[in-house]
């Protein structure tokens, strides 16, 4: 499956969280703690709000257990192939 067959890319993904936490997307690091990067709560869950509206199915609950956007990533690119 490739992004362009996805509701969500990565490089939306991206640059969505890039939004809440005032970076540009190529400033969020993939490998680093979300939380580290300036991410807070509030912000997660209005993220969450918006992707679930495109993504059906999404577990919630699975990112507030991950750290990185990798990891985040992971877990939309997999309910997405659902």
């Amino acid at each position: 499956m490739t992004d362009m067959t996805l509701a969500l890319s990565r490089d939306q993904m991206r640059a969505d969280i890039a939004t809440q936490i005032g970076l540009t997307p190529d400033e969020v690091d993939p490998q680093e703690s979300l939380v580290d990067q300036g991410l807070d709560s509030i912000q997660v869950m209005n993220l969450l709000m918006t992707w679930g509206e495109v993504i059906k199915g999404l577990d919630f609950s699975r990112f507030m257990e991950a750290e990185t956007f990798d990891d985040w990533w992971a877990i939309a690119a997999e309910a997405q192939a659902k």
